[in-house]
């Protein structure tokens, strides 16, 4: 009899929904850091890069440093021209036959390309100092799409300063990409349509120390809301950013995410 009766519960029992335990582990699992996109081979010509977009440069030797540079030009098919930025670059940077990873944001694609130093120019004995380096052409760049939704969580001191003039407000940054940043103040930053100038200072590895890197633009304010423990939330948009500290902001963000 009782194995009647556990054959009959049995035959009651609800029938599993095919993919429901899948469903719901998902909607209950942690939430995953967005992934970026993988890198496809593309023509350097493809990328548009402008003279003056800042660069980094570093040796293809394990944990050697990362050298600023801008580029200058390229003669298609044949070499590239790039100027180092710094001191630092320019004393203990590029010289002729070394090999480097390039890497470089255009403002919608991260790359990077292998070279190799040609020729290296110094001329900062002359008045004014200045210095190039001459590169191979690259037969293939890796690019992908860094697309405007990747964010990432962070707690970042910075101040933002109305552009009307007003005392300056100390904020942190709780998420970041390169096109803007949600701030958090315990007061008001400004209304709706508002500029206001952001600085804040990132890990950074500019001159090999280890040092901060100092960003500053000009953004927007987008939206606000008040959070948690009455909290104000500014979502702000840049307007105005240098194309270093977009490359700063940007190395930030990828290296978060990967």
């Amino acid at each position: 009899m009782a194995t009647e009766a556990y054959k009959s519960q049995s035959a009651m029992a609800p029938t599993p929904i095919p993919g429901l335990a899948v469903s719901i582990a998902a909607a209950t699992a942690a939430p995953v850091a967005p992934r970026l996109p993988d890198y496809e081979e593309v023509p350097l010509k493809s990328l548009k890069l402008r003279a003056g977009m800042f660069l980094q440069a570093q040796r293809m030797e394990k944990n050697s440093p990362t050298y600023e540079a801008q580029f200058l030009g390229a003669v298609e098919g044949k070499c590239l021209f790039v100027v180092p930025v710094g001191t630092f670059s320019i004393k203990t940077g590029m010289k002729a036959n070394e090999h480097f990873i390039v890497r470089g944001f255009t403002g919608t694609h991260d790359f990077q390309f292998q070279a190799k130093v040609i020729q290296a120019f110094d001329f900062t004995f002359r008045e004014p100092a200045y210095a190039y380096a001459v590169l191979s052409f690259p037969q293939a760049v890796q690019a992908r799409k860094v697309r405007n939704s990747i964010r990432i969580k962070t707690s970042l001191p910075a101040t933002a300063t109305p552009r009307s003039g007003a005392t300056p407000l100390q904020v942190t940054i709780v998420d970041l990409s390169v096109d803007g940043a949600l701030l958090r103040s315990d007061d008001e930053v400004g209304a709706v349509g508002d500029l206001v100038n952001i600085a804040f200072s990132l890990a950074g590895d500019d001159d090999g120390t280890g040092a901060m890197s100092y960003v500053e633009a000009l953004a927007r304010i987008c939206h606000c809301q008040i959070g948690k423990e009455d909290a104000v939330l500014s979502g702000v948009l840049f307007e105005n950013i240098g194309d270093r500290d977009r490359l700063r902001v940007r190395e930030f963000v990828v290296e978060a995410v990967e």
